[in-house]
């Protein structure tokens, strides 16, 4: 297993860096390459933080915003600032 490496930031500038132990396989192909957390603040662990393209740091915020155990939301956080806020894609 790899770590990936992540920022959280609230937008004013200030950020912090993180770094944990990849344990989820979101490509599917048998190798971790994502973080789980709580990333929409609902009590439940059901989000990610995804490595997509391999190099170590998150690329992908992966939120289950309605629960039902399927990732179905996903932002970018461009600006390398930590507040996750360029949606990429959602499910209908």
């Amino acid at each position: 297993m790899t770590d990936i490496e992540y920022v959280f930031g609230a937008g004013d500038g200030h950020s912090r860096t993180w770094s944990t132990r990849a344990n989820l396989d979101l490509r599917g192909n048998g190798t971790p390459d994502a973080v789980p957390l709580d990333f929409d603040g609902d009590g439940r662990v059901d989000d990610a933080l995804w490595d997509f393209d391999g190099d170590g740091k998150a690329d992908i915020a992966a939120l289950d915003l309605n629960d039902d155990g399927i990732l179905d939301t996903f932002f970018a956080d461009p600006g390398g600032h930590g507040v996750w806020d360029q949606p990429i894609w959602t499910a209908d």
